[in-house]
């Protein structure tokens, strides 16, 4: 229980870069160095980085405790939460072929992790 735990924490900082890194670009066009390099310091994405450099140590940490072929499979998880937030915070649509593909990762890792 302990390592779906662990691999579950990775999950949800996972999750939360992609939700802050989807923050940071929102409402913003890349069209100079000088807008990428506003856009790379921004505390959104500076925030986003760093999350993801606390998700990579944490990744490696569950690597020396875990099986790959189990931990792996679960990070698959992402997946459906990054599409249920965007839609609860960016208001994406998301079409009924997603929500299939969704609901077989959901069932997917559900057998993976017995």
């Amino acid at each position: 229980m302990k390592d779906f735990i662990l691999c579950l924490l990775n999950v949800v900082l996972l999750v939360c870069g992609q939700l802050l890194f989807k923050f940071a670009v929102r409402d913003r066009e890349i069209s100079s160095l000088r807008s990428a390099i506003e856009l790379l310091f921004s505390p959104y994405m500076l925030t986003a980085l760093t999350l993801y450099v606390g998700t990579v140590l944490l990744w490696i940490y569950i690597l020396t405790k875990v099986q790959l072929s189990y931990a792996y499979p679960i990070q698959a998880l992402a997946f459906p939460l990054v599409a249920i937030l965007s839609l609860c915070f960016f208001h994406e649509v998301i079409p009924i072929h997603r929500w299939i593909g969704i609901g077989i990762i959901v069932l997917g890792v559900l057998v993976v992790s017995r």
